[in-house]
C-alpha cells in the first residue's frame, strides 16, 4: 500500500502581469509517498503557476481538489511509484545488528603468498605472457604515435 502526503505548500505572491498583488500566482506543490510495507519513501515537487491568479482563502478551500489534480495531471502518482519500487528493489545495507566475519584472523591467499614472476624467472618471456598476459597490450591495440609538437596530440 502506498500513503500520499502533501509535504510541500508554498503559496508565492508574484503578479506583475496581473492587476491583483494580493492574489496567489504560484504554488510549490510537493508531494511524498510512503511505502507502508517497506517504509521506503519518495518525494517530488513543481511549482505549479494560477492563471487566473487566486484568492489565498480560496486557494486554500480548493487546496485538496488542486492536490489531486496536479499530482494527476503532472504524473507525480506513477512518478513517486517508481521511485519507490527503485528504492525497493536496490539493495540496502544489512541491519545494524549484522556482525562481519573476522578477517583479521582469516588466512587469505594461501597458495599466492609468493610472486608468480620474481627476479629467478622474469626473462621467461612465456611465463609472463601466461601469467599476465590479459593484462598486458595486444598487436591489436596500437599505440599512439608520438607527435612532433607536445601541444599537438597524437591521432
Amino acid at each position: 500500500m502506498i500513503e500520499y502526503k502533501v509535504t510541500r505548500w508554498e503559496p508565492q505572491l508574484n503578479c506583475s502581469s496581473h492587476s491583483s498583488c494580493e492574489d496567489v500566482h504560484s504554488v510549490v506543490f510537493g508531494l511524498t509517498a510512503t511505502n507502508t510495507e517497506t517504509g521506503s519513501t519518495a518525494y517530488v515537487d513543481e511549482r505549479v503557476i494560477l492563471d487566473p491568479c487566486m484568492p489565498a482563502d480560496q486557494l486554500n478551500q480548493q487546496a485538496e481538489q488542486l492536490s489531486e489534480t496536479w499530482a494527476g495531471a503532472r504524473g507525480f502518482y506513477m512518478t513517486l511509484q517508481k521511485m519507490l519500487f527503485q528504492k525497493d528493489m536496490a539493495p540496502r545495507p544489512m541491519p545494524d545488528s549484522y556482525e562481519s566475519p573476522d578477517f583479521e584472523n582469516m588466512n587469505i591467499g594461501d597458495g599466492y603468498k609468493e610472486f608468480v614472476i620474481n627476479e629467478n624467472n622474469m626473462n621467461d618471456q612465456e611465463l609472463v605472457d601466461e601469467v599476465f598476459g590479459d593484462a598486458l597490450p595486444t598487436d591489436s591495440e596500437p599505440e599512439a604515435e608520438p607527435t612532433e609538437d607536445a601541444e599537438t596530440p597524437a591521432e
